[in-house]
């Protein structure tokens, strides 16, 4: 079901199809959706990825850009061959493992959740932001520069429209280098972002207001290097929990099909609390708490039902034989 259709479907329940209405059962398919799609790992919100790690940031990884949480994190140097590491908390690292543990050789790395950040890279210098959009809007930047000082930066942007009907692009450079960027957001039109560094362009549309990455940084980072002494980049697999779906426009399809009728529901409880009907909203309310448990319900009985059918053998012995080496959790290659 679509945006637009959840929320005809609504308005029409309530006795209410004014656009008024109809706009606002919309905000509110769009901020419920997204508290309902954070309250779950929704199988439907996971994917896997392959990331290989830049040697220049001594150890951190960001997430792409439509990943906010992490499963599993696998290590690679090859990547083929995979080693699961395990997620500490960064104190319990520095207190505990750090001091004793990493003066053995051969130890695995552990990893841990950084600061989110506004552009996955460090010491990325200037940036430039280019722009086709007719209208007027505004861009912000925050960051910190080399000396480790917080600075900040705003523009206004909007591309020039000729009288064919053609238009110009518009740039700005912005004045300050930055070491990290914690914050940039802007309050409409399509961007192009670019920074000296990489030279990688990166789009925000319309419909997006602001980057964030998740950053996660392995302890200690890990040094590969050739013969010639270059660093050797090496390989992360992991399986992230995705944003949730902006929904920006009326036809967009909610991505976790479970929860559509909980949706309906919470929407319905808004718009009579909207109309003042208290008794009716609180009735719908707790209907959709009760379809939330449902889905939640489906989505455990679906992996028991896995677990059953795949056999878990593997993980308790050598059930090929005493000459045969066999592979775990804890020891994949076996």
């Amino acid at each position: 079901m679509t945006v637009q259709e959840i929320a005809q479907f609504c308005c029409e329940t309530v006795g209410d199809i004014s656009s008024e209405m109809l706009d606002f059962a919309k905000r509110s398919i769009r901020l419920k959706y997204q508290t309902l799609y954070d309250a779950h790992a929704w199988r439907e919100s996971m994917r896997t990825y392959d990331i290989l790690l830049d040697p220049k940031l001594n150890g951190s990884l960001f997430l792409p850009y439509d990943a906010e949480e992490v499963t599993f994190l696998k290590l690679s140097r090859d990547g083929v061959n995979f080693m699961r590491l395990n997620y500490r908390e960064r104190d319990w690292i520095e207190r505990v493992w750090a001091t004793t543990l990493y003066s053995l050789p051969g130890n695995w790395p552990l990893y841990y959740r950084g600061e989110n950040l506004a552009w996955p890279y460090f010491n990325p210098g200037k940036f430039t932001f280019t722009t086709t959009y007719s209208s007027p809007f505004n861009v912000y930047i925050e960051g910190k520069n080399s000396n480790n000082n917080p600075i900040n930066e705003s523009f206004i942007l909007n591309g020039a429209t000729q009288p064919d009907g053609t238009i110009i692009p518009m740039s700005v450079t912005t004045v300050n280098a930055y070491q990290i960027v914690t914050s940039l957001s802007k309050d409409g039109g399509d961007l192009k972002i670019q920074d000296a560094a990489t030279g990688v362009p990166l789009i925000l549309p319309a419909a997006s207001s602001s980057l964030v990455f998740t950053q996660l940084v392995l302890f200690p980072p890990l040094v590969w290097t050739n013969q010639d002494g270059s660093p050797i980049p090496y390989t992360v697999q992991t399986q992230v929990k995705l944003k949730p779906d902006s929904l920006d426009n009326d036809m967009s399809v909610p991505r976790v099909s479970h929860i559509w009728d909980a949706l309906i529901e919470f929407t319905l409880s808004s718009l009579y609390t909207k109309a003042r009907q208290l008794t009716k909203a609180d009735s719908r309310e707790q209907k959709a708490i009760q379809h939330v448990q449902a889905a939640v319900n489906i989505e455990k009985n679906q992996s028991e039902s896995r677990q059953q059918v795949i056999p878990t053998m593997y993980e308790e012995g050598d059930y090929l034989g005493e000459r045969y080496r066999y592979v775990t959790s804890a020891t994949p290659f076996g």
